[in-house]
């Protein structure tokens, strides 16, 4: 099913972590899930509490890096793994999707591109942004592992 751009730019957020920590810290009434990409392991964390309304929150941590720039600090086929069970486990059941970064320029532009391209058709919102800048071995690992490609 594909929805039109209303409820495309409705269903998928891209967010820099101040951003999303300030989402986080107020009350909603539509659910969201949100996918955490940091570049280390002990960065601040966003959190689920009993107002926000996040169902769950994958935390991942890899670099802002391309395969060719470095093999090991960029995201893994396990990262991207993670993303699609996690996307296809709360897709249907959640208003929204976050998908944040420490810029929100890169890494979650490159996911949720991926994610948009897969459930939706389209990757338009995330290329046609001049302030995202999706990386592109988040985005194809990321529809490699929805086996888009």
């Amino acid at each position: 099913m594909y929805l039109d751009k209303k409820k495309i730019r409705e269903k998928y957020k891209i967010m820099s972590f101040d951003t999303c920590n300030n989402y986080c810290n107020k009350s909603h009434k539509k659910t969201s899930v949100i996918i955490s990409i940091t570049s280390f392991p002990k960065m601040p964390r966003v959190q689920k509490t009993a107002t926000n309304n996040v169902q769950d929150i994958l935390y991942l941590t890899f670099a802002d890096m391309n395969y060719e720039d470095s093999p090991k600090g960029c995201m893994q086929m396990e990262d991207a793994n993670k993303i699609v069970q996690f996307v296809n486990k709360w897709y249907d059941k959640v208003d929204t999707i976050i998908v944040y970064c420490d810029g929100g320029v890169s890494r979650s532009a490159g996911v949720c591109a991926a994610i948009m391209r897969v459930k939706e058709g389209d990757d338009w919102p995330v290329f046609d942004n001049r302030s995202k800048h999706p990386n592109m071995t988040c985005y194809l690992r990321t529809l490699k592992a929805f086996h888009y490609i």
